[in-house]
């Protein structure tokens, strides 16, 4: 049943959606993942993971991205290849068992806002795994 919403509704969990996505020649699998990935680097930067440089890093499976995206495994590489060359994301190979850094860029001039993750604006919901399971 799908009820509207009234003025003391409660929303379910959501990703907040930076608005220059709306501006970037991106595939809307590669928008989402970025929108995935930001809120990671949320829970990183909450959790204090940042390397010897102080840049916020996540550590995400692509198999866990490409279940998280309900897609296949080519279509979660093809949207990181394509965040990485519209310069949105870094990723740092750490060898062939373990999966990737991954650092989420911002294109400078952005205001940036936090979700209050008390709140349910964020769905984050598990933390960032690292294992490569």
């Amino acid at each position: 049943m799908t009820d509207y919403m009234a003025v003391d509704t409660d929303l379910p969990p959501y990703f907040p959606y930076p608005q220059f996505l709306m501006d970037m020649p991106l595939s809307h699998t590669a928008a989402l993942t970025y929108v995935l990935l930001l809120d990671r680097a949320h829970l990183s930067q909450l959790n204090g993971w940042t390397d010897e440089a102080g840049r916020v890093y996540l550590i995400f499976p692509v198999e866990k991205i490409a279940a998280a995206l309900n897609r296949s495994l080519s279509s979660a590489k093809n949207a990181l290849a394509e965040l990485s060359a519209a310069g949105l994301i870094e990723r740092k190979r750490r060898g062939e068992v373990l999966p990737n850094l991954i650092y989420v860029k911002l294109p400078d001039g952005q205001e940036i806002v936090h979700p209050q993750t008390d709140n349910g604006l964020s769905i984050t919901g598990a933390e960032n795994d690292l294992r490569n399971s």
